[in-house]
């Protein structure tokens, strides 16, 4: 009976970690998604710091301010396009569609999308923008704000681009799509024009909430 016992605890205790290798569609996962940016040994605590995304003030849709505070806590999804954008950003947009309807309902997991035109891109673009995707404008942000700290957050932040011309000539145009955990860390790019790659990013989405679910 004791040795009955003794193998059901084992079980028992091995159910959580189950979940870190079963998560996407079947296959099987034996690593944690991996964390980008540049990291050094921080000896005053005695761990790794790891490239994080900077503070930020933007404006949302509907025209409110929109900072780093209202994603804490949050596993997100960031891009850059344009709403006039006639070629590649129709697609992304789309692509990113199908992966927020899947998330759309979770308190956990937010989208943010920041233009790269905020001459154009007026909050009622904006908006309208946002209401053509079906977006809650508190699940998915589409966010402006100065050319110069949206093209640093691209740039820095993000990790899409080097803008080497003027700023005022500068414009960044990237079909990156940007995985954020809840810890501001880079956990993944995927190429939103392809729809595989959004597969991808929906399932790397589950693999971070099973990964902090194992935390707690």
């Amino acid at each position: 009976m004791k040795k009955y016992g003794f193998i059901i605890a084992l079980a028992i205790l091995a159910i959580p970690a189950l979940w870190l290798f079963l998560l996407k569609d079947g296959e099987i996962v034996s690593s944690p998604l991996a964390i980008y940016g540049e990291r050094y040994y921080d000896n005053k605590i005695g761990d790794t710091v790891y490239h994080t995304i900077s503070d930020f003030s933007f404006i949302d849709q509907e025209g409110d301010s929109f900072s780093k505070s209202d994603l804490q806590g949050k596993i997100y999804v960031a891009n850059f396009f344009f709403t006039h954008c006639p070629d590649i950003c129709p697609t992304m947009m789309s692509n990113l569609q199908f992966v927020y309807n899947k998330y759309k309902e979770s308190p956990d997991i937010r989208f943010v999308s920041m233009t790269v035109d905020p001459k154009r891109d007026s909050v009622p673009e904006l908006a309208k923008y946002g209401y053509d995707l079906g977006a809650n404008p508190k699940r998915w942000y589409l966010a402006t704000g100065s050319k110069q700290m949206l093209y640093s957050a691209a740039e820095y932040d993000y990790l899409l681009a080097s803008v080497e011309t003027p700023l005022e000539t500068a414009f960044i145009h990237s079909d990156m799509a940007v995985l954020i955990d809840k810890d501001f860390r880079i956990r993944g790019f995927y190429k939103a024009t392809d729809f595989n790659e959004m597969r991808r990013l929906s399932d790397d989405i589950k693999a971070l909430v099973v990964e902090y679910h194992a935390r707690n």
